[in-house]
């Protein structure tokens, strides 16, 4: 019998005595009819609750048979930096330091310069990052790939970013985000000719041969030199036996600026839609299954602004035109299947302007604030804040090695070097100094002490040296500039 008639029917049936008179086998029977129907309200109640518990139990047993296909793998790295820096002199630099009470509307009448010549002392620099990366085989054809990600630095009162000889300050954070979530289908899996599409949040840094450096597994599909950012939207992969070929077109984005303590060689991308073609194939020369990565990338429509202070944002830039990227790489593990791995990475930026100008040259103070010919927030009174995008061609190389002197130990050395025009894209480096942005020279030495399989410990020592100014700058004519950075840091990571 239905619930809600039932209920309906008790206080209906409880009022027939009224009628009945002094009929004593109505009121018997109406009695035994009172009894059915409490005893079937109660069996009723009895079902639903078991209804209810075995709601629980099912969804509990469904999210744990979710649950089950997620392998969760924990990534915690604690780093201290010590940084020197020496900025000898920039061509055209002669932007003075105004006093603190300053408030005029001339040119800030201090006597040190704030760009050039001076030299910077920092306090060690404490960061810690936390990865917690996702995997799962959701099915034959699909997978799924997540990573959530945490960063905080003890760099607020010294922010290492060496543009200016007074040390500028930010407020203590930290960073939370969701920095990998996309989908893998592949029709037909485990053939020579297999296709995937991969759909959202995409692996597109921390690319090869950063692993190297890094001890880890190389994360990006994408060679690091030609293309190393945060992106979301679609990458096709082709596989031709042990060919892949893969095409990309997404959108780019960047971090919160806490992900990286040192900010000087990057830019807040505002808007960039990407578009690429690579290929990437593994076969054996001297004794190494070498991988030999190629290929061309766009940034369309670019729209970026330089780390310059909390005053300077995207609502004062423009789009000034697209910068193609293109290069080719070759990595060599165990050569000749000895301890020794050695890779060689080159490419090439190539600008297409659009005319516009993006510009943070100071032309008149207001208030004791240097401000540009539009009233917006300047940075320098040198030309190279202001211009187009650049107008030449940039190239870059990048070469190390590395070599495993037992299980427990291994050491390594890389180079690097960028030209006058050179122009990176890789606003989503790992690296916290985006070394591959440099526009001159930068060495790094390191070496990896293994305590266990998943934990160790990295002692290294970056020097960069800046030939040009706009490191990492994707407007404005480069001035010389004679400069140079010294980072000693230790690194202690735990992986599971």
């Amino acid at each position: 019998m239905d619930k809600h008639f039932t209920m309906l029917l008790i206080p209906v049936l409880a009022t027939l005595p009224l009628f009945a008179g002094s009929d004593n086998a109505a009121l018997k029977k109406i009695e035994s009819l009172q009894q059915e129907l409490q005893q079937l309200k109660q069996q009723l109640e009895s079902q639903n609750e078991n209804i209810l518990e075995n709601e629980d139990i099912l969804e509990k047993v469904e999210t744990k048979s979710i649950l089950d296909k997620i392998n969760f793998s924990p990534d915690l790295e604690l780093r201290f930096d010590k940084l020197r820096y020496e900025n000898s002199s920039i061509e055209g630099e002669n932007t003075k330091i105004a006093p603190s009470d300053y408030t005029g509307n001339a040119p800030a009448p201090g006597t040190l310069n704030r760009r050039s010549g001076y030299t910077k002392h920092f306090d060690i620099a404490t960061t810690i990052y936390f990865d917690l990366q996702m995997s799962a085989q959701l099915d034959e054809h699909t997978k799924f790939h997540g990573k959530l990600s945490f960063a905080n630095t003890t760099q607020s009162h010294q922010r290492m970013c060496i543009l200016s000889r007074d040390i500028k300050a930010q407020n203590a954070e930290s960073a939370f985000d969701v920095t990998l979530a996309y989908i893998d289908y592949t029709p037909r899996p485990n053939t020579d000719y297999s296709s995937t599409l991969s759909i959202g949040i995409l692996p597109t840094s921390n690319g090869t041969p950063m692993q190297y450096t890094q001890n880890s597994q190389r994360s990006s599909m994408f060679p690091a030199l030609v293309f190393d950012m945060n992106s979301y939207g679609l990458i096709y992969t082709q596989k031709l036996k042990s060919i892949y070929a893969r095409a990309v077109f997404a959108q780019a984005y960047t971090l919160r600026n806490i992900f990286y303590p040192y900010q000087c060689n990057r830019e807040n991308i505002d808007n960039a839609t990407i578009t690429g073609i690579y290929l990437d194939d593994t076969f054996r020369v001297l004794g190494s299954r070498a991988l030999l990565s190629a290929g061309f990338n766009a940034l369309l429509d670019f729209k970026a602004h330089p780390y310059l202070g909390p005053d300077v944002t995207s609502a004062d830039t423009k789009v000034l035109g697209s910068i193609y990227t293109t290069g080719i790489g070759i990595d060599l593990p165990k050569i000749n299947e000895s301890a020794l791995d050695l890779f060689v990475h080159t490419a090439l930026s190539i600008p297409n302007s659009n005319g516009k100008i993006q510009d943070y040259k100071i032309t008149h103070y207001q208030n004791g604030k240097g401000l540009t010919a539009t009233n917006t927030p300047g940075f320098t009174e040198a030309d190279y804040a202001s211009g187009t995008m650049l107008t030449k061609n940039g190239y870059a190389l990048y070469f190390g090695t590395k070599y495993t002197l037992n299980d427990r130990f291994d050491i390594g050395a890389e180079f690097n070097h960028g030209s006058k025009y050179w122009f990176a894209a890789t606003q989503g480096a790992k690296n916290m100094f985006n070394k591959l942005a440099l526009r001159g020279n930068g060495y790094e030495f390191y070496a990896h002490w293994m305590f266990t399989r998943h934990i160790f410990a990295k002692f290294g020592f970056l020097d960069m040296h800046e030939r040009y100014t706009g490191s990492g700058w994707h407007f404005g004519e480069p001035a010389k500039k004679k400069a140079d950075q010294e980072i000693s840091y230790v690194s202690l990571h735990a992986k599971f």
